[in-house]
């Protein structure tokens, strides 16, 4: 096994699975050769398709995995007759061993750099929700609130570029999810 699907994809499976709803969690069968995503949920009128990163080295590999996930057209496993559902959206859980803090605020420098572009990828890909799993503990945002999140993190960091205040201010706009 390897940590993505120990630190990652397990504790999100536990969250799914201790949840109100009734959902439906498939994951591949073979974790380092599988073709298709990370984790598929399922209940009544939403298909939720999550691509999963664990964060231990450099960030940019990591985030264009995410990016790029949706481009592969992968076929959805829980479907027999369809390739996807006309109900699904698409999801990124990204786990980390670095404190929350520094992962927020290098995410909102890279979405803070072309909000428009964040916002119609998330339009057109039909994105979700950003899943931050650190220790067993799950944060579900939704995606246009994060892209907001971002946005306020830019006007907030514009005068004070120090990354130790960048951190700072990330945490505080991330503590209410």
């Amino acid at each position: 096994m390897n940590k993505e699907h120990e630190l990652v994809v397990k504790p999100l499976k536990k969250w799914f699975e201790s949840q109100k709803a009734q959902w439906v969690v498939k994951i591949p069968d073979y974790v380092t050769a599988a073709t298709g995503w990370d984790l598929e949920v399922q209940r009544k009128n939403q298909d939720l398709l999550i691509e999963a990163k664990y964060i231990k080295g450099p960030f940019i590999n990591s985030f264009a995995g995410l990016t790029c996930a949706v481009l592969s057209n992968r076929p959805q496993k829980l479907l027999k007759t369809k390739y996807r559902s006309w109900n699904h959206g698409v999801c990124w859980a990204i786990g980390t061993s670095y404190v929350s803090r520094d992962v927020y605020q290098i995410l909102f420098d890279y979405l803070s750099r072309n909000f428009e572009f964040w916002i119609y990828y998330g339009k057109y890909f039909k994105m979700k929700y950003v899943f931050f799993v650190q220790d067993g503990a799950v944060i579900k945002v939704p995606w246009p609130k994060l892209v907001i999140t971002a946005k306020k993190y830019k006007q907030l960091t514009m005068a004070d570029t120090s990354l130790k205040n960048k951190r700072v201010v990330a945490q505080k706009l991330m503590s209410k999810f």
